[in-house]
């Protein structure tokens, strides 16, 4: 697993795991869409959240992409893709 924090958006940071890439809530180039970054605090995580929520976020991630794997079935909401328009997914 990689975890990217940009200087630009430490808040967002991007994650990347090995195994299959093929599930509905990956950007392109594979990395994991956890949340929509302009979603309440209590959609997403933040930095004063610390390391374990995140790892929590991710594990829980990963899980509902193996559960879509077998089922076809996505568990929970899911975000859109796209960034709002005139504005950039960080």
């Amino acid at each position: 697993m990689t975890i990217i924090f940009s200087a630009g958006s430490p808040e967002v940071p991007r994650i990347f795991v090995d195994g299959p890439n093929e599930s509905p809530p990956r950007y392109d180039p594979g990395d994991l869409c956890i949340w929509f970054p302009y979603d309440d605090h209590d959609a997403r995580w933040l930095r004063r959240d610390g390391a374990q929520v995140l790892l929590g976020h991710i594990v829980m991630h990963l899980i509902k992409e193996e559960w879509w794997r077998r089922t076809g079935e996505w568990l929970g909401a899911e975000a859109p893709h796209a960034a709002p328009r005139g504005e950039d997914v960080p």
